[in-house]
């Protein structure tokens, strides 16, 4: 018996080394036929896609946005582009206005730079793509498109209760609140299209919406953000959009040195302002300068269609904004004069 439990044992491990052995002769002719030129010199795998370089973009908020971040929906445009242009990475990087200027000002430069209105930008390369630029065009050539926009409204609070004066026991209103943003002017957007605001008092951005919904006033002066914060919260509102002007623009421009990788940062360009990627926008709250974006929500819907007619440069210094603000707030008190000084400064769109 032990002689045939042997016999048996003995037999099997030569099958196991057979078969072991015809395991590894298909492992190599596969790799050999299949898999050559995924090894490199020391053996080990790789991507088959040729490495082409990394392109570099500096992300920039200068005013509010919509819902979400607007550098996390440039890193899933990121995702798609290095899809579409195997071996081509992308690496966003999230600066302030100051941190992008101090790095600038030291001769450091990204690829591509996406950035609000009131920052210093530098070594920009014009754009040789077809586009809207928003005020983004110096000497005939095009440095800056906008990749998404935000637009100003006018949105009432129909439940407002009108306060009474304790001495005449007249009731009164209170003043219109207007959100004001350090590189905004909401003031020009009302002046141009013809709105009188009368009583107005103005807030920073969060401070405005914050007594808005508290009852501090009838009216407010607003944009997007509010909009999108007032359907979050659940309150019941009336809004209307400005036409006429607007700075809410987030640019891109290319500021690289390098040839290569100019070609692929314009590539970039066009696939961010393409409409793939630009009826995408609703999923951060934002509007497209070159789509019809499509929202559900009627206040959005109708601040996607207000018209532009007079936008700002998109490199005006902060000395000449601030000039701009200055004048906006005698032009909607009526001074014609001014209102037609400010609209030769301003990019007719």
């Amino acid at each position: 018996m032990k002689m045939v439990v042997v016999k048996r044992v003995l037999k099997s491990k030569a099958i196991a080394r057979v078969l072991m052995a015809a395991l590894i002769v298909f492992s190599v002719a596969f790799t050999a036929v299949f898999a050559k030129d995924g090894i490199n010199a020391n053996g080990l795998a790789e991507d088959r896609a040729e490495y082409k370089g990394i392109i570099t973009l500096w992300h920039i908020d200068t005013f509010e946005g919509g819902t979400g971040s607007r550098k996390q929906f440039l890193n899933s445009v990121s995702r798609g582009f290095e899809k579409k242009n195997q071996g081509v990475l992308t690496a966003i990087v999230e600066h302030t206005a100051e941190s992008a200027e101090m790095a600038m000002a030291e001769g450091r430069f990204p690829d591509l730079i996406s950035y609000g209105a009131g920052v210093k930008t530098a070594n920009l390369k014009e754009i040789g793509v077809s586009a809207y630029c928003a005020g983004g065009g110096k000497d005939g050539e095009i440095y800056a498109v906008p990749w998404c926009r935000g637009g100003y409204c006018i949105i009432e609070n129909p439940e407002y209760k009108r306060k009474k004066n304790k001495k005449t026991g007249e009731y009164v209103e209170d003043p219109i609140i207007v959100s004001v943003g350090e590189n905004t002017n909401p003031l020009l957007a009302c002046a141009i299209s013809g709105r009188k605001l009368g009583n107005y008092v103005e807030y920073a951005p969060m401070d405005a919406y914050v007594n808005f919904v508290s009852g501090k006033s009838r009216y407010f002066v607003g944009t997007q953000r509010d909009i999108n914060r007032l359907n979050n919260r659940g309150m019941d509102f009336i809004s209307q959009p400005i036409s006429g002007y607007n700075d809410l623009f987030q640019y891109i421009s290319i500021t690289t040195n390098d040839q290569t990788k100019y070609g692929y940062a314009e590539k970039f360009v066009e696939y961010l302002i393409g409409e793939e990627v630009q009826k995408r926008l609703s999923a951060i709250g934002m509007l497209s300068c070159y789509y019809q974006v499509e929202y559900e929500d009627p206040d959005m819907k109708a601040l996607q269609s207000a018209v532009t007619e007079y936008c700002p440069s998109a490199f005006a210094t902060s000395e000449e904004r601030e000039l701009l603000r200055e004048m906006s707030a005698t032009a909607l008190a009526g001074d014609s004069e001014n209102m037609d000084k400010i609209k030769k400064v301003l990019v007719k769109s």
